[in-house]
C-alpha cells in the first residue's frame, strides 16, 4: 500500500496506493467542499493533485442516500483518489454532531471512499488532562470498532491519533492504533497548535507519533496548509497533510508567498509566475469583484502550496532536507523554536537519513553540528583506537581529504624523525576530529564549513568527542597548530599541549 522510494531527516518520497491510482508523497490534499466549491476539483487534478478530502458528514447532510448511489468521486466530479473527514472537525468546533460514529462510518464505505477517517473526538488545545483521556479512549473504541467492521474492498482506513500536547496520550494513542492495525494513522487537533503559532508544540507531537510507527505506515497531518509549516511537518515525517487555507486566506485576501501570507492592499507586485498572477497585478486583482478576486487569490494560493510541497521534495531528493528546514525555519521566530525538535533527536533523524549523499554538506551554524550526517561522524570518532603514543592536530584546511594537502605534508616533513608514531588528525568546531585514517570518509571531505563567529563553548558536540577521543587514546605528547578554538577546549586536558605556529 505505501512503498518508500528516498529518504532524509524522517522524511519520505513515497508512493501511496489507493482505489483510485498512486499518490507520490509528501503531498498537500486539498480540501474540496461538497456543495460549496469554488475551484471545480477537476481543476485541482489538472493542477498535479491527486488526492483531496471533503466532509463525509456534510455531504450525508446534503446529498444522503443520493451520494451512496452515485459515489464521492461522481459528487465532487473528481477522477482521482479521494480521503474523506468523518466530522471531527465540526466535532471539534461545535462540540458534537447528530450522527453516530457506526451511520459515518456505513456512509463512508457505501460512498466509496478512498481513504476513510471515524468519527473521532477531537482533543484541541488547552482541554483539561481527564478530559483529554477521556476523548481518547473515545476516539481509540470508535475507531477499532469502525476497523473491525471494514469490508475488504480495498479501502485505505485511518487511525486518528488524540492526545494535543499531552505526549503521554499521543504515544498510547499513536500505539493502540498501530496495534489494532490501521493502515495509515492522522495526526488530529493541529489546526489550533498553529493558529497559536505553537510550533513546538507541533513539532513535538508529531515526532512523538513519528517514533511509535512503524516506517510502512504512513502519516497524516490534519490542517497544515501554509508553506512556513510544510518543511517543518515533511522534514518529521507527515507524508500528507490536508488544509482549505488556500480558500480561507483568500477570502480575507490573503495571498500566499513563499515564506508569509500579505494582504492583498500591502502587495506592490506578483513574485509568483502561476496562470494567476502572470496575467493580472495586484491593483487590477483589488479591483475585482470580491467572488472573482477570492477565487483567483484561492487558485494562486494552491499554486503557491503546491511549489512548497515540490521544493521540499527536491531538497529530499538532493539530501539538503536539512538546510532547507533551517533555512525555512528562520523565516519566523516562533516557527524557529521548534528546532530544538532536531538537535535533541539527532539519533532519531540518523536512522533515517542516507549514509552518504551525492552533495557536500553545509555548514553554517551551530545548529549544524547535530545535523544527522556530522552526528554519525562524531560517532565513529568517538569509537577510534590508535596505539600510536603522539597526536598532533592541525585546524581544518581548504583541501580535502586532510592526506591529500600540503599541510599535512608539511607536518609530516614537521615531524618526521618519529613519524611511525604520529597520529595525525584535523579537526573544526563542527565535525569535531578528524583523524588523517578516516578524512576521506563522508563527510569529512565533502562539507563546506562558514566561519562563523560562534562561540567556542556552544560546541558541545566537539567538546564530548574532544574528551572521548583522548580518554579512549593514550597519548604522552600532544602537538597542535596555535589555535584559539582548540586554546579553549584543551584546558582541563591530563595531557597538556605544546602549540606551534605553522610557519616556522
Amino acid at each position: 500500500m505505501f512503498e518508500i522510494k528516498k529518504t532524509d531527516l524522517a522524511a519520505r518520497i513515497g508512493i501511496l496506493h489507493t482505489n483510485h491510482g498512486k499518490i507520490e508523497t509528501p503531498a498537500f490534499v486539498p480540501v474540496i467542499h461538497p456543495v460549496k466549491q469554488k475551484i471545480p476539483a477537476r481543476k485541482l487534478r489538472e493542477m498535479g493533485f491527486d488526492l483531496v478530502i471533503t466532509n463525509a458528514y456534510i455531504t450525508l447532510k446534503r446529498y444522503g442516500d443520493e451520494a451512496i448511489r452515485q459515489g464521492i468521486h461522481k459528487i465532487i466530479d473528481y477522477d482521482g483518489a479521494v480521503m474523506t473527514d468523518s466530522g471531527g472537525y465540526q466535532v471539534l468546533e461545535y462540540g458534537d454532531i447528530d450522527v453516530d460514529y457506526k451511520k459515518i462510518a456505513a456512509f463512508e464505505k457505501g460512498i466509496g471512499t478512498d481513504i476513510a477517517i471515524p468519527l473521532d473526538r477531537p482533543t484541541g488545545l488547552g482541554l483539561a488532562k481527564k478530559k483529554a483521556v477521556e476523548y481518547v479512549q473515545h476516539t481509540l473504541k470508535v475507531s477499532k470498532e469502525t476497523l473491525d467492521g471494514r469490508d475488504p474492498n480495498g479501502q485505505i482506513w485511518v487511525g486518528p491519533i488524540q492526545g494535543s500536547e499531552y505526549s503521554d496520550l499521543v504515544k498510547k494513542s499513536t500505539r493502540a492504533l498501530v496495534n489494532d492495525g490501521f493502515q495509515m494513522l492522522a495526526l488530529g487537533s493541529p489546526v489550533e497548535f498553529m493558529e497559536s503559532y505553537e510550533y513546538n508544540l507541533l513539532a513535538r507531537m508529531i515526532i512523538t507519533a513519528k517514533k511509535n510507527i512503524p516506517d510502512s505506515i504512513p502519516l497524516h497531518l490534519f490542517g497544515a496548509g501554509h508553506p512556513l509549516t510544510i518543511p517543518l511537518a515533511v522534514a518529521l515525517g507527515c507524508d500528507t497533510f490536508d488544509s482549505a487555507s488556500y480558500m480561507l486566506y483568500a477570502k480575507h485576501d490573503r495571498y500566499i508567498m513563499e515564506d508569509s501570507t500579505a494582504h492583498l492592499s500591502e502587495i506592490a507586485y506578483f513574485s509568483c509566475s502561476c496562470e494567476v498572477c502572470v496575467k493580472i497585478k495586484p491593483k487590477e486583482m483589488q479591483s475585482l469583484e470580491k467572488d472573482e478576486r477570492t477565487n483567483k487569490i484561492a487558485l494562486h494560493n494552491l499554486y503557491a502550496i503546491k511549489a512548497e510541497v515540490d521544493r521540499v521534495k527536491e531538497a529530499i531528493h538532493e539530501g539538503r532536507l536539512w538546510e532547507y528546514t533551517i533555512r525555512k525555519a528562520r523565516a519566523h521566530p516562533k516557527l524557529f523554536e521548534s528546532m530544538p525538535i532536531f538537535t535533541k533527536n539527532t539519533s532519531y533523524f540518523t536512522e533515517t537519513t542516507p549514509r552518504y549523499k551525492d552533495n557536500a554538506v553545509f555548514l553554517f551554524s551551530k545548529e549544524d553540528q547535530f545535523r544527522p550526517e556530522i552526528f554519525r561522524f562524531h560517532t565513529i570518532v568517538r569509537k577510534f583506537r590508535t596505539k600510536k603514543k603522539t597526536l598532533v592536530m592541525m585546524p581544518d584546511g581548504g583541501m580535502r581529504p586532510f592526506y591529500t594537502s600540503s599541510e599535512y605534508n608539511k607536518l609530516r616533513k614537521k615531524f618526521s624523525a618519529k613519524i611511525d608514531d604520529i597520529q595525525f588528525c584535523q579537526y573544526n568546531k563542527y565535525l569535531g576530529i578528524i583523524p588523517v585514517e578516516i578524512s576521506d570518509i563522508y563527510p569529512a571531505a565533502h562539507y563546506v564549513m562558514a566561519d562563523s563567529e560562534s562561540q567556542h563553548d556552544e560546541f558541545p558536540e566537539f567538546t564530548k568527542t574532544w574528551k572521548m577521543f583522548l580518554k579512549h587514546n593514550q597519548f604522552k605528547y600532544i602537538y597542535a597548530v596555535q589555535d584559539e578554538f582548540l586554546k579553549h577546549h584543551s584546558k582541563g586536558a591530563k595531557t597538556k599541549i605544546k602549540f606551534f605556529n605553522m610557519k616556522k
